[in-house]
């Protein structure tokens, strides 16, 4: 039997970088994580091969003294902690000592240090596999750069796993870019084979960083988000309903500073676009969390991806709050705004007139409940309303605004008991297959709490002998081909309640080219104007476009 023993350095050093370092883009982010506790104000990242041929990393931090360079190299050797009582209130972004001896265990590596207000000369070390083969002084600048050239090349089964350079360059951009919201008034510089794949100047502000990295027009669209109660501060900007994508890769999460890929977290965002946003399609959200160092624990994960609250449900209903805030704000919806030169950040290039909101407009004319889409003033092709305040011209899709009106009045009906139901005199069997029937049973709750019924019929069928009385006049069977249709697919998720709600409410809305009279204009308008969240419906689309006033006449050459 194989006897217990101590293993070496080396295969420690291995098995931890197994740990740490899953690709380049996980070295890149150690790296610069470093460099952004240093105190960098500057850093540049130069890659080969998306970074398995060559990661260098430089910065003008406080760098490293000639005795401390060779501590930096060893594993559980930091400047970040020094007790207990550190632990429990982690304020860097690493802490833990063992990144750089781990990224040095797979690689040949070279560091060069000089700390800042010290000799001219710095220290340079230099070697492969952890192991020191080269210690040269070299004048230069302070700060660090560390080099890693051939990343595993020493495990050959962690290097078969590497991607195409073309995919690791990626994964590696998108950790380099959530680094860089989290700290918009560092510059980074990053090059591949030469070439400049990110370039993100110092910004004074977050919406600056967002425009250099995401677009000025996408920025212009975003909404301002924020909340400071119960010893926590969210803040940062999300996009409107109507601006998603159709992965979650844009929705981030900085706490403390750090990125991080908390589910609990992503869920409260999700949660909070519900159920205004399509089941397969999600937001663009920057927000940075900020509470005390004490109440987050970031040492449970090895890349500290991930994180634990003291008070989890507290931040979560933050995070929901912060956002349904912002997202019932009538800056929800794009105006035509010209992005001026004066208002233009140094840099950014002009817009083309009328294309998107301005990143730094004049605040958006107050609105009050009672007038809130001013005056109606009728109806084109028989599907949009037309309304006018005295700064604004306003075109309501009538069939959403219905939807909306009808969403949050079944709400309030099923907080206060339930949706009222139309019994059918003659109840109607439907055959189903298996499948439909399957997930028919699983939406079974929410259905009926809307008003539907339904009995088993012969050979597993299902009879409906109940339809909500919003949609007493349609026909049972295509009612409920429908719903399963609409409920269906393999995304289909939670919450059930809303996702029946919203189909409910589409189902009994006015529909587009249907006339209507002056007076259900006005009462659609009018009750529109009491919702929660006016400007789009359960599935995410805008009820309402606007053009100012003021563009009109400009366009029209008006001076007065």
């Amino acid at each position: 039997m194989t006897r217990i023993r101590r293993l070496p350095d080396a295969l420690v050093n291995k098995i931890a970088a197994g740990e740490v370092v899953e690709r380049p883009a996980s070295a890149v982010k150690e790296l610069v994580e470093n460099a952004l506790d240093a105190g960098a104000t500057s850093i540049t990242v130069e890659l080969r091969d998306g970074g398995a041929a060559l990661v260098r990393v430089s910065d003008d931090g406080v760098g490293m003294s000639a005795e401390e360079l060779p501590l930096s190299l060893e594993r559980h050797a930091t400047s970040k902690l020094a007790t207990d009582e550190d632990l429990d209130a982690i304020a860097t972004l690493g802490f833990r000592g063992e990144a750089l001896a781990a990224i040095c265990a797979v690689s040949r590596f070279t560091v060069t240090s000089r700390a800042r207000g010290g000799p001219d000369d710095g220290l340079r070390l230099g070697g492969e596999g952890g192991a020191v083969i080269q210690r040269i002084g070299v004048p230069c600048d302070a700060g660090t750069t560390i080099e890693v050239r051939d990343l595993f090349f020493n495990t050959p089964a962690r290097l078969k796993f590497l991607k195409s350079p073309a995919t690791e360059l990626s994964a590696t951009l998108r950790a380099l870019t959530q680094l860089a919201l989290a700290h918009p008034e560092v510059q980074l510089r990053v090059t591949n084979n030469g070439r400049p794949v990110l370039t993100a100047p110092a910004a004074a502000t977050l919406k600056e960083r967002i425009g250099a990295l995401w677009g000025w027009d996408l920025a212009g669209r975003l909404l301002t988000v924020g909340r400071d109660e119960h010893g926590v501060r969210v803040h940062g900007h999300a996009s409107p309903p109507d601006v998603t994508r159709g992965g979650r890769d844009d929705v981030i999460v900085i706490v403390n500073g750090r990125p991080v890929r908390d589910p609990a977290l992503l869920q409260a965002v999700l949660a909070a676009y519900r159920p205004i946003l399509a089941r397969d399609r999600f937001p663009l959200v920057v927000l940075a969390v900020e509470l005390a160092p004490a109440d987050v624990d970031a040492n449970v994960h090895p890349t500290k991806a991930w994180v634990r609250f003291r008070h989890p449900r507290l931040v979560q209903e933050m995070v929901v709050a912060a956002l349904h805030d912002a997202l019932q704000r009538p800056t929800a919806v794009a105006a035509a705004v010209d992005w001026t030169t004066e208002a233009r950040p140094p840099g950014a290039a002009a817009l083309a007139p009328g294309t998107q909101s301005a990143l730094f407009a004049e605040t958006a004319a107050p609105y009050t409940k009672a007038v809130r889409f001013g005056r109606v003033l009728g109806q084109v092709q028989d599907t949009f309303i037309v309304a006018t305040t005295d700064d604004e011209v306003f075109f309501l899709d009538q069939h959403v605004v219905h939807e909306r009106v009808l969403f949050e009045r079944l709400e309030s009906e099923l907080a206060s008991g339930g949706a009222p139901s139309q019994a059918l005199l003659f109840p109607e069997p439907i055959d189903l297959p298996p499948a439909a029937r399957a997930l028919l049973e699983r939406w079974r709750a929410p259905l009926e709490r809307l008003g539907f019924a339904f009995d088993s019929g012969a050979a597993g069928g299902v009879v409906v002998t109940a339809v909500p009385t919003l949609l007493k006049g349609d026909e049972p069977r295509r009612l409920l081909e429908a719903a399963v249709d609409e409920l269906g697919g393999a995304n289909a998720a939670a919450p059930a309640v809303d996702r029946a709600l919203a189909f409910v409410a589409c189902r009994a809305a006015v529909k587009a080219d249907t006339p209507l009279a002056r007076e259900e204009m006005e009462r659609l308008v009018a009750d529109l104007a009491q919702t929660r969240t006016p400007y789009f419906c359960p599935h995410g689309r805008p009820i309402v476009s606007r053009v100012s006033m003021h563009d009109i006449r400009r366009e029209l050459k008006r001076t007065w």
